[in-house]
């Protein structure tokens, strides 16, 4: 075997290695419906990025966590969520809670700017000019933001989590729990396949929670996470 032919079998094997690294499974929603299917592919994002790795169950804890190796921590957490993924019977329960209130904390935290308006929120995130640049500084973008949405756990089909109403918490107190979330309603930019959402989860038993606005692209058939912006946390 000659060094050219050397060369060429190191870098197909090298390609080999690199393709069979395991990636993290998503679940495309094939819902009809835009904002359906919107809210179950910022879900399904949201569950291993945003709500913590509750929804692994007792695959939550890592070697990696004990030795600080975040490559390896990511390939841990990687097998685990593949592990439940589309397997019901390994789901933890995230709750929503749509009926509670008709506002989100966008609008209710209004006390805690200077003019204690609902509208001086798009003061405070129009620094993130990537965040708002497809959408017009309007009220309609506040409007939105602040009106929760009405759907339902229904409306979720999920591969790594079972979606229930938050009426039924007190039913489930003993089961694997993932938290508590709501949304806002949607805001598209013009062409529709640009979006924000506000979204908020919070863990009951923890006392923890955090809330944020998640700006998605529609790109081969799924709503990906663009960016987002942290609002509060606790």
């Amino acid at each position: 075997m000659n060094f050219k032919t050397k060369i060429v079998m190191i870098l197909l094997s090298s390609l080999l290695l690199t393709n069979c690294k395991e990636e993290m499974k998503k679940c495309v929603s094939q819902s009809t419906d835009t904002n359906v299917k919107l809210y179950n592919d910022l879900t399904d994002q949201l569950i291993p990025y945003f709500f913590r790795e509750d929804y692994l169950g007792e695959k939550k804890y890592f070697d990696s966590l004990r030795v600080h190796d975040d490559d390896l921590y990511i390939e841990e957490k990687t097998k685990a969520h593949n592990e439940i993924f589309n397997h019901p019977e390994k789901f933890c329960n995230l709750y929503i809670d749509s009926t509670k209130s008709k506002n989100t904390y966008f609008a209710t935290s209004s006390k805690n700017f200077i003019t204690g308006h609902p509208e001086a929120h798009i003061n405070d995130i129009k620094s993130r000019k990537e965040l708002l640049k497809e959408f017009s500084s309007n009220t309609d973008i506040i409007k939105k933001l602040s009106t929760r949405s009405s759907i339902k756990a229904n409306q979720f089909n999920l591969c790594t989590a079972k979606v229930l109403d938050l009426a039924e918490y007190d039913k489930h107190t003993n089961e694997c729990e993932i938290g508590v979330v709501y949304f806002s309603e949607i805001v598209f930019d013009p062409s529709k396949k640009i979006a924000l959402v506000f979204v908020d989860h919070r863990i009951k038993k923890d006392y923890y929670g955090r809330n944020g606005i998640f700006k998605l692209r529609l790109h081969d058939n799924y709503w990906e996470i663009e960016d987002f912006m942290l609002v509060s946390t606790s």
